[in-house]
C-alpha cells in the first residue's frame, strides 16, 4: 500500500515540476506604455509624458500647475526617464519597484557636516555604497547646522 501511495506522490511532484512553464518576458518599448491623466482620461506614451512641459500640461488638462505641482510634475518626470533604456524599451522592474527607501541616520556623514561644512559635504559625494543618499543628507543636515548658527552669530553681533 505505502509503495502505491509513494508512487502516486512521486508521479504528482514529477508531473507538477515539468508542467512548469517560463515564458520569457520582453520589455515593451517606450512608446507603448501609456499613462492616464488624472481627471482628464487622456492617455500619453512616456515618451510623450517626458517630453511634456508644465504649459502643455496646462493646455492639455485646463488646468494650471502650482510650484508644488510642478516640482513633482518634473520629479515624476525625471524618475521615469530613469527607467527608459538606451534602446527604447522600458525596465518594467524598475518602473514598478520604485519606492523610496527610508532615511537613516548616518553619523559620519553628520560629523563630516558638521566638522567640515562644506568640504565634508563634498567628500561623502565620492564615497559610492549603498549608504550613499543617507551619507550624504546628514552631512547636509551638519553642514546646515554649522550654516544656521553662523547666520546666527553674525545676526547677533550687529
Amino acid at each position: 500500500m505505502s509503495k502505491y501511495f509513494l508512487s502516486i506522490l512521486f508521479l504528482i511532484c514529477t508531473a507538477h515540476s515539468y508542467s512548469a512553464v517560463t515564458i520569457p518576458f520582453k520589455d515593451p518599448k517606450a512608446d507603448q506604455v501609456f499613462i492616464t491623466l488624472t481627471g482628464t482620461g487622456m492617455s500619453l506614451s512616456l515618451i510623450d509624458y517626458i517630453q511634456l512641459k508644465p504649459l502643455d500640461f496646462k493646455r492639455l488638462t485646463g488646468h494650471k500647475l502650482t510650484l508644488k505641482e510642478t516640482i513633482v510634475f518634473k520629479i515624476t518626470q525625471r524618475r521615469i526617464k530613469k527607467t527608459i533604456r538606451k534602446d527604447g524599451s522600458v525596465d518594467v522592474f524598475a518602473f514598478n519597484n520604485q519606492a523610496k527607501e527610508p532615511f537613516k541616520w548616518n553619523w559620519g556623514g553628520f560629523f563630516l557636516g558638521l566638522l567640515l561644512p562644506i568640504l565634508g559635504l563634498i567628500l561623502t559625494a565620492f564615497f559610492k555604497d549603498d549608504q550613499r543618499k543617507n551619507r550624504i543628507t546628514s552631512a547636509a543636515i551638519g553642514t546646515l547646522i554649522v550654516c544656521l548658527a553662523f547666520v546666527i552669530f553674525v545676526a547677533s553681533s550687529f
